[in-house]
């Protein structure tokens, strides 16, 4: 009996050794994701382009509409990139731009084809940076007079909050399954990952962020975007398992201006989730319920602009 409670203290005190210093640099280093697709895949125009920031240049698209009505800017989630395979960011941008809608979008720094600093991702605590220069790069262009929104996906979602926070000025704001709690997105992100229990995980979400400046507490996008002022319309898919539903609820309630619109449900077998494991529906609302997803911005958007079409 000795040796097993022996046993049990040396495996407990191996997991939290493992947790405190293996785990936490792991999780946050994205693998090389380089984009290999393009707009012209789907017939449509577009410029790329080069977005200074930090003595870097963040490698991305320009996709004018005909006779664009407003710009969006879009900000992809950890360890994706520009083309974002689970949301199927190209049909997406292409939907935008048939509704006069011009696309701005990078891969971030330490993603796609983007230089990488460090090599590490901080869950918008750093990324937010990128955003504001997508912003800076739209004042010199030509359509640095129309409306202007952002999107952001997940950790983009996050990242979006924290450049809000930090003065990003635009006309309105679309987040689809933000990052809204990182200790609780990371442990469940490395769950889906592993199949190790997020209870487990629990000591390496914390770790990641007291170690390894990732933010927590009131620097993390959930109570950043408290203080959000724009008129904000945040996509929740119901049964998201890595940024859960129960964040963008509490959100909702607390800030009035922001407004949540729960996609429907996905079933676990549907075809547009073929492939995504335990991903699941992260993300998913555009990809398995394009109708809903349109219908529903495009009517936030018409609310935000109220000269559109």
């Amino acid at each position: 009996m000795r040796r097993l409670g022996i046993a049990v203290v040396t495996i407990v005190f191996a997991w939290l050794l493992i947790s405190l210093t293996v785990l936490p640099p792991y999780a946050i280093t994205p693998g090389d994701n380089p984009v290999t697709q393009s707009p012209i895949d789907l017939g449509l125009t577009y410029t790329s382009i080069k977005v200074p920031v930090d003595e870097i240049e963040l490698e991305g698209w320009w996709i004018p509409a005909s006779s664009p009505r407003a710009v969006l800017i879009f900000v992809h989630g950890a360890g994706s990139n520009r083309t974002s395979w689970f949301i199927q960011s190209l049909d997406l941008y292409r939907t935008l731009v048939d509704q006069q809608i011009s696309v701005l979008t990078v891969d971030l720094r330490n993603h796609g084809n983007s230089p990488k600093t460090d090599g590490k991702l901080r869950m918008g605590a750093v990324e937010w940076r990128d955003v504001m220069a997508m912003a800076s790069w739209l004042d010199a262009s030509s359509q640095k007079d129309l409306p202007r929104i952002v999107m952001g996906a997940s950790m983009g979602g996050a990242t979006v909050i924290h450049a809000l926070s930090r003065g990003l000025v635009v006309d309105g704001v679309i987040l689809f399954d933000p990052a809204l709690n990182t200790q609780d997105a990371l442990a469940q992100g490395g769950w889906v990952q592993t199949g190790i229990p997020t209870p487990l995980l629990k000591p390496f979400a914390w770790a990641t962020t007291t170690f390894w400046g990732l933010p927590s507490g009131d620097n993390d996008a959930l109570a950043k975007a408290l203080q959000v002022k724009q008129p904000t319309l945040l996509i929740q898919d119901p049964d998201d398992p890595v940024t859960r539903r129960q964040f963008a609820e509490q959100l909702g309630a607390a800030n009035p201006q922001v407004a949540v619109a729960m996609a429907p449900t996905t079933t676990a077998t549907a075809e547009c989730l073929e492939g995504k494991k335990r991903w699941g529906s992260h993300v998913a609302a555009f990809s398995c319920h394009p109708e809903w997803f349109m219908n529903t911005t495009t009517a936030y958007i018409k609310q935000i602009l109220p000269t559109s079409s």
